[in-house]
């Protein structure tokens, strides 16, 4: 039987993240896993057109997302792992998101990525391709993909 003990669960903090979140959670409590919760903030905030701004107000602007970050990640932590058995990491990364998921899973030597079909991005996921299915091609671990569920 399939047993997994360090579950990865990458968050753009969407609905259909959140719901992946929550069958993570269902996971690790059946399984007394570890939840590895990781939000990747996209290098396109680097390329962002502030070009009028010097660099003491991008560092500004820098911080003010990474505190907005920690901010929706404390709200999920509150809303689904607080109070629950369930130990578990936070994570931050920049970077490309599929690999900076594949890189954390493979660091971490994790038996299950728990992600979302859809996230934030779905045109960029039509256009190029989503994070998801990248995570499911290259990943060297089982995943677990979590559909939103429909009213």
């Amino acid at each position: 039987m399939f047993t997994p003990k360090e579950i990865l669960v990458p968050t753009d903090f969407s609905e259909c993240s959140e719901r992946a979140l929550q069958q993570a959670v269902e996971l690790a409590e059946q399984f007394d896993s570890k939840i590895h919760l990781v939000h990747i903030t996209t290098q396109d905030a680097d390329h962002m057109p502030m070009f009028f701004l010097d660099d003491e107000k991008l560092d500004e602007v820098k911080k003010h997302l990474e505190d907005y970050n920690k901010s929706l990640m404390a709200t999920k932590v509150d809303k689904y792992l607080a109070g629950k058995d369930v130990l578990y990491e936070i994570h931050e990364r920049v970077g490309t998101p599929y690999d900076e998921i594949l890189k954390l899973s493979e660091e971490l030597a994790v038996d299950l990525i728990v992600i979302s079909s859809k996230g934030k991005n779905a045109l960029e996921g039509f256009l190029f391709g989503s994070t998801t299915e990248k995570v499911v091609r290259k990943a060297k671990c089982s995943v677990f993909v979590v559909r939103k569920v429909l009213q």
